[in-house]
């Protein structure tokens, strides 16, 4: 009876001992938070691997992330992003562009106008010698020196530039008239006047024809209206010309030249030469 009571508290001891250990549980292992940081550190910023959180407080990584910039309000562009700031962005088309000295659109290489188009060569200015020619008008100017005289159109007279001298197939012609009238034309009679002798001009063997609006100048010291024109002949010369009119007692007065187009301001300077000179003889 005794062995028997021995044997029976010796198993209440063991299962005792097995209730108390099937009781309690294991506490769970933990392991430190192990992140891949890409990139240096920056200065003062602790290693985010000592800043693993083994406590379960909230002073985690996530909250002190370098890269978050969500914070201070501020984007960084993507070359900031990806480290290149602070360097110089180069663009490679802009400077192979600027590397060519014509470019040219499409395969076949066509200059673009104006921007690229060569630049012509200036062409030296004309230079006219001039001398004082008298008229069986009673008119007295200054022509260039050379030019060829003609009085057998009655009351005009007429100077031609010389063969070796033509430019653009085009001589230059002056003329001046000295034609009697009834009265002493008003502004507006002379402009009638000046657009008259403008149609017959055009109807001489022109293609094209281009007359501008009509103004008012004094000529020989009189109030008096001219005009200009421009044109192609038939044949293709280009050709530009000025008619200016006044009457003064009784006597309608004109100017006219004739000149190759391309030489414009050259040839109209012979113009203002023979306006600003002429004047009436005895």
């Amino acid at each position: 009876m005794k062995r028997h009571w021995k044997l029976i508290l010796s198993l209440l001891v063991i299962l005792a001992t097995l209730s108390s250990c099937s009781g309690q549980q294991n506490p769970p292992q933990q392991f430190a938070e192990v992140t891949q940081y890409i990139g240096p550190v920056a200065e003062n910023t602790p290693d985010p691997q000592q800043q693993a959180d083994t406590s379960g407080s909230s002073d985690s990584i996530f909250s002190n992330n370098p890269f978050d910039v969500s914070s201070d309000g501020e984007e960084l562009t993507g070359a900031e992003e990806e480290g290149f700031g602070d360097e110089e962005i180069i663009d490679f088309a802009a400077q192979a562009e600027a590397s060519t000295p014509y470019p040219y659109a499409g395969s076949t290489p066509i200059p673009l106008d104006p921007v690229d188009m060569p630049s012509p060569t200036p062409r030296t200015e004309l230079v006219f010698a001039y001398d004082t020619y008298t008229t069986s008008l009673k008119l007295t100017f200054e022509g260039p020196r050379g030019w060829v005289p003609d009085e057998s159109i009655p009351e005009q007279f007429i100077l031609t530039e010389p063969d070796t001298q033509v430019k653009d197939k085009q001589p230059g012609i002056v003329k001046v008239y000295a034609i009697p009238v009834n009265n002493d034309y008003s502004e507006s009679n002379l402009k009638t006047e000046v657009l008259e002798r403008l149609r017959a001009i055009s109807s001489t063997n022109f293609e094209e024809w281009s007359p501008s609006l009509t103004a008012s100048r004094y000529l020989m010291g009189s109030k008096g209206v001219y005009a200009n024109y421009s044109g192609t002949m038939a044949d293709g010369v280009k050709v530009g010309g000025r008619i200016h009119c006044t009457t003064i007692d009784k006597v309608l007065y004109c100017i006219e030249i004739v000149y190759p187009l391309a030489y414009k301001d050259d040839y109209l300077n012979i113009f203002s030469k023979v306006r600003e000179t002429i004047k009436r003889v005895q």
